[in-house]
């Protein structure tokens, strides 16, 4: 039934019907000489509408009507069966002023009707409203990003700042709207945001008690692009050599700029990682050079800050000198285990060190390291054979006289 009733044409039938049997019943009353059910048709009655919206007519392009009275009293006067009919039948009818064509300022209008019924005297209180109109201005505002959320980004990463596109728009109101706008925003929620964030954003204006200012925006949304840092720790740079210098040749002094760099990624991550690593083939060097030499990231790493380094490279005619009885040491011997050495006997060795004069001059025995790993060796009173390694001041090649150690298992 409802379906019915939500009908406009289904309610005006009824409507009709409704008239057309008070019509036969007032006037078959008055055939009879009796009182009628309803009073006489021809008795003039009033009804009075409260509160009926008032709209305006303008040049919406170029004016805004900034006051007005909003409503007014419509007061309808006519026979009892006119006024009935018009509250069953609930006509469309309209209450309005029109300034177009009249420049801003404050105007009093005459408060205009139309599509009330025929039948009925009209009288609208009160007959004349003061309208105010301005002129609109577009004025361009910067907008600017309001990140929610910010404080709840994934642990550790840090937000950087954010790139709005376009970075203004153009309001379009009235003056004294333009006085009432603050600011001007969009927003972008960066809850959870581990990687970089971004969002089309619908642009709001707001007053300076963060009310929402309603004017037309143009455009009405933004592209806005949020960096998210992710977190970072500097660390130092560790440069491996490729291959060897031409013969006759040694390396004088390596210079890493930086010295440092700064990797990003996961806090379980680099929180371990105290160096990177980047190689140079010095194979084709034959002169002091400069190079630039690519980071190798670490697994896990997401980049490195910069992505490479310059390496100066010295090099001079290479030299060569000997150290005597330079110890070697064995590593990794178990508690319980003793050994003798069986050759060379003294646990020495003579080694000759090559290098540029400048550096090998002021190397020393102290500076230079052999040693011998006894790992992986079983505890059964054998003879070992352990390599000997050696390792010296950079930019040095250290040549031990003997390439192994041979040592016997105490019982």
């Amino acid at each position: 039934m409802d379906k019915f009733f939500n009908n406009h044409w289904f309610v005006k039938f009824v409507s009709l019907c409704i008239a057309i049997m008070l019509y036969l019943m007032i006037n078959m009353n008055n055939m009879s000489n009796q009182p009628g059910v309803l009073p006489d048709n021809n008795d003039e009655s009033t009804h009075v509408i409260n509160d009926v919206e008032v709209q305006a007519y303008y040049d919406e392009e170029a004016y805004d009507v900034v006051a007005m009275q909003e409503t007014v009293d419509v007061e309808l006067t006519g026979t009892q069966t006119s006024i009935l009919l018009f509250q069953l039948s609930r006509p469309s009818y309209e209450v309005f002023v029109d300034v177009n064509g009249r420049e801003a300022g404050v105007h009093n209008v005459r408060v205009e009707y139309r599509d009330f019924p025929a039948d009925l005297d009209v009288s609208v209180t009160p007959r004349f409203i003061s309208v105010e109109k301005e002129k609109l201005e577009s004025v361009s505002y910067e907008v600017e990003a309001d990140l929610l959320n910010r404080d709840q980004a994934e642990d550790g990463y840090t937000l950087g700042g954010a790139k709005v596109s376009p970075s203004e728009v153009t309001l379009k109101a009235p003056p004294s709207t333009h006085e009432k706008i603050e600011t001007v925003k969009a927003f972008v929620d960066v809850e959870g945001a581990d990687g970089r964030v971004t969002s089309e954003s619908e642009v709001v204006a707001y007053d300076q008690n963060g009310n929402e200012v309603d004017v037309e925006i143009e455009p009405e949304s933004v592209d806005v692009e949020v960096p998210v840092i992710s977190p970072f720790r500097d660390v130092s740079v560790q440069l491996s050599r490729e291959h060897s210098l031409p013969d006759g040749l040694s390396v004088e002094s390596l210079n890493i700029n930086p010295a440092e760099v700064t990797i990003f990624g996961p806090l379980e991550v680099i929180e371990d990682i105290n160096a990177v690593e980047a190689t140079i083939d010095i194979s084709q060097i034959e002169e002091d050079d400069t190079f630039e030499v690519d980071i190798v990231p670490p697994e896990g790493v997401e980049r490195v800050q910069p992505e490479t380094v310059e390496v100066e490279v010295d090099v001079g005619e290479t030299e060569e000198t000997a150290l005597g009885q330079v110890p070697i040491s064995v590593e990794n011997v178990p508690e319980d285990v003793s050994y003798d050495v069986i050759s060379p006997e003294t646990g020495r060795t003579n080694v000759t060190i090559s290098g540029v004069t400048q550096v090998i001059e002021t190397i020393t025995a102290e500076d230079i390291t052999l040693t011998a790993d006894w790992e992986g060796r079983e505890d059964d009173g054998s003879t070992y054979t352990l390599p000997v390694e050696a390792e010296g001041p950079a930019n040095v090649v250290v040549q031990p006289a003997v390439d192994e150690l041979e040592v016997n298992q105490s019982q």
